[in-house]
């Protein structure tokens, strides 16, 4: 599977970046002309990551969380990258309902085609695979990846 395009963004470890982030990466996926439901989807996932980053990996104020994007030949990548090296971990169904948090990969587990995490020499990278939609029907794939990296 070759690799179309790339888009790599850092952020401040603050609450407010996540929005940031969204943002950044919702013009990333219009300006490759990524459909609507991938978008949407890229978009929820992306915001769970940066949301995990900063509140539950103990990324402290000062550091940095990273967003990569990459459109491959059927998915769209998100890969976020944070300075703790515990890998996430999820709530079982059924499990605490009241727990504050922990719900949120299942969710990017169903929206996601797949995902995972892979340690790092400095924290770890989370990744989800999310099935691409091209925006115009008509639309040439092998022109949008011939294009390169952005």
């Amino acid at each position: 599977m070759a690799e179309s395009k790339m888009d790599r963004s850092r952020y401040p470890s603050h609450p407010a970046q996540v929005r940031s982030a969204r943002h950044h990466a919702e013009q990333v996926l219009r300006d490759w002309g990524v459909g609507d439901s991938t978008t949407d989807a890229v978009l929820y996932v992306a915001s769970e990551l940066a949301s995990n980053a900063v509140r539950h990996a103990r990324t402290l104020q000062g550091r940095e969380f990273g967003m990569t994007l990459r459109l491959l030949e059927s998915i769209v990548r998100v890969e976020l990258r944070d300075p703790d090296p515990t890998l996430p971990t999820e709530v079982a169904p059924g499990e605490d309902l009241e727990a504050d948090g922990g719900r949120g990969l299942l969710i990017v587990e169903r929206l996601a085609s797949s995902w995972g995490s892979a340690p790092e020499v400095l924290g770890k990278t989370i990744w989800a695979d999310i099935p691409l939609e091209i925006a115009e029907a008509g639309a040439d794939r092998a022109t949008l990846c011939a294009d390169g990296a952005s």
